[in-house]
């Protein structure tokens, strides 16, 4: 694999060994969804978010960004974490 670094004239070859001898498993949903979620708030249609991230290692973020911190919003985005309860529940159904 080729890596053009920045300020060089030419190519540097680039090897890359993960160190636990296990490379982390790449969720293309989910890059695909943040993909798109991206181009989103770039267009100005996606103004705030309620993410939860689940980590490679099990452990988890919360965060709140944009308008979904707005006080004027703080109900719509209560709703939308209990709709999200709601989906998650019945993925085991």
């Amino acid at each position: 694999m080729n890596c053009n670094r920045i300020g060089s004239k030419g190519t540097v070859p680039l090897k890359v060994v993960a160190i636990s001898g296990c490379a982390p498993q790449v969720s293309a949903e989910t890059v695909a969804l943040l993909e798109q979620l991206l181009e989103e708030a770039r267009a100005g249609t996606v103004t705030g978010l309620a993410v939860a991230v689940l980590r490679s290692k099990g452990n988890y973020d919360l965060r709140l960004r944009g308008s979904a911190t707005e006080s004027g919003n703080h109900m719509s985005v209560t709703g939308m974490l209990a709709a999200l309860q709601k989906m998650v529940l019945e993925l085991a159904d």
